[in-house]
């Protein structure tokens, strides 16, 4: 086999970056898949606005919205979580009114393909 010629170096070239490309753009698509969303509700019954937090560990909450008594917030969470604990603090608390309760904490177990519902409530 004769040694190659410059233009047999450029093919060669350009026939390892196609190649390259090819298999990062493969390796692309794989990681784009995302694991299954479970779907929760959660209801305010208390009588404050409450800040909703979510946990799905157990030392980090992730605030998902606010909501006022009587109303109802949904989100989603992938599926292999398994569980969800819902947190509400009384937003009145953070601007220094006086509440009857510092927080509630719910938690949920995750069904995929369904919508499952958590109630903040006080006695």
């Amino acid at each position: 086999m004769p040694f190659p010629t410059r233009r047999g170096w450029s093919d060669i070239a350009a026939a390892t970056v196609a190649a390259a490309v090819v298999s990062t753009c493969a390796a692309q698509r794989q990681e784009l898949v995302t694991p299954a969303s479970c779907e929760f509700a959660v209801y305010n019954l208390t009588p404050h606005a409450l800040e909703i937090r979510m946990r799905v560990r157990r030392l980090s909450t992730t605030p998902i919205g606010a909501l006022n008594p009587g109303e109802m917030l949904t989100s989603a969470v992938p599926c292999d979580q398994r569980r969800v604990w819902v947190v509400g603090i009384p937003i009145p608390s953070q601007v220094g009114a006086r509440v009857s309760f510092s927080s509630v904490q719910e938690h949920v177990d995750l069904v995929a393909g369904e919508r499952v519902q958590v109630a903040l409530q006080w006695p």
